[in-house]
């Protein structure tokens, strides 16, 4: 394989990386946009974790998992 190969291959790979990391970032706004949407029908505006009592996401929150 030649150097021109492996570069054009490296930066296929860092284009493909950059649009899913867009792409779970955005997924990841959909679910809190859900996750809040859900709190104000079912719980008549009263927010769960991982929000705050004005619907605000708390600082250094993980959202990979949500505690019902």
């Amino acid at each position: 394989m030649s150097i021109q190969k492996l570069v054009r291959g490296q930066v296929k790979l860092l284009e493909l990386l950059n649009k899913q990391s867009k792409q779970i970032e955005e997924l990841k706004q959909l679910m809190i946009e859900t996750w809040r949407a859900e709190d104000m029908e079912e719980n008549n505006g009263k927010f769960r974790y991982p929000f705050d009592e004005n619907g605000n996401l708390l600082p250094n929150t993980n959202i990979t998992g949500r505690l019902n």
